[in-house]
């Protein structure tokens, strides 16, 4: 009995722990602490669980657009904007063109907000208002879900910018595979409901992204830190929403 406990204590003190780190909500310190070992398996769950709460926001009676502001609003809110501010610190120190790597670093270590930030974040912002309002079901929560896993890949694929920091910290715990059947999941889900063949496209042009910007950050800061992580993440969230509403429109 005491052997089959322990996994499944540190597979709920997993659950635990990924929310309270993707998420501002309140968990039991005591119970995240046994499982942060493999809290990384769960975070493509955490995705699929906002990305229904933004997708029930969204599908309120009313203005689509309206909708999509608001549950873009909620998950600001229960995420804490996490993810966002790394975008805005990856964008100012990437976009540039000709900088040096070490100069591109210091800037992404600057807590000041630039031109290039605040353009990229306007931009990924009426992408993912857009997205929202005409995604699919299956589309909102898949992406939500496949950001989360790809931050997984990431920590464990992707070069390391610095040996500190959030983003080295959890390299080590990083679980990808046993993630990613979370995602599988949750994609077979989807097909058998209905998503089909513009499934697995918008899920392919959401990976895609990802190695993309992936193979641009490492190449131009020579590796990945917490903000670089996150930013891909959001990225690929945001991109396979849009990709699943222009081919599967919500009427």
């Amino acid at each position: 009995m005491t052997g089959s406990t322990g996994p499944v204590r540190s597979g709920i003190g997993g659950a635990f722990s990924a929310l309270g780190f993707l998420t501002v909500l309140p968990v039991p310190e005591a119970l995240a602490a046994r499982g942060r070992g493999v809290a990384t398996v769960f975070f493509p769950w955490i995705g699929a669980l906002l990305g229904v709460s933004a997708a029930g926001v969204v599908r309120l009676p009313g203005d689509a657009y309206l909708g999509a502001v608001l549950a873009l609003s909620l998950l600001f809110l229960a995420t804490g904007g996490l993810h966002w501010d790394g975008w805005a610190d990856v964008a100012d120190a990437a976009v540039p063109p000709g900088l040096a790597p070490e100069r591109r670093v210091a800037i992404l270590g600057d807590p000041r907000v630039g031109a290039h930030a605040t353009v990229a974040v306007g931009l990924l912002l009426l992408l993912a208002v857009w997205g929202l309002a005409r995604a699919p079901l299956w589309g909102i929560v898949i992406g939500s879900a496949l950001g989360r896993w790809v931050m997984v890949g990431t920590l464990r694929w992707a070069p390391s910018l610095r040996n500190e920091g959030a983003g080295a910290g959890m390299r080590g715990d990083a679980r990808p595979l046993l993630a990613g059947v979370g995602v599988l999941a949750l994609v077979t889900a989807a097909t058998a409901l209905g998503g089909g063949g513009r499934l697995v496209l918008a899920v392919s042009c959401g990976l895609g992204v990802a190695a993309l910007g992936t193979t641009v950050l490492v190449r131009r800061l020579g590796g990945l830190n917490g903000d670089g992580h996150g930013a891909v993440g959001l990225l690929t969230e945001i991109t396979t929403w849009a990709a699943s509403a222009q081919l599967a429109p919500v009427a």
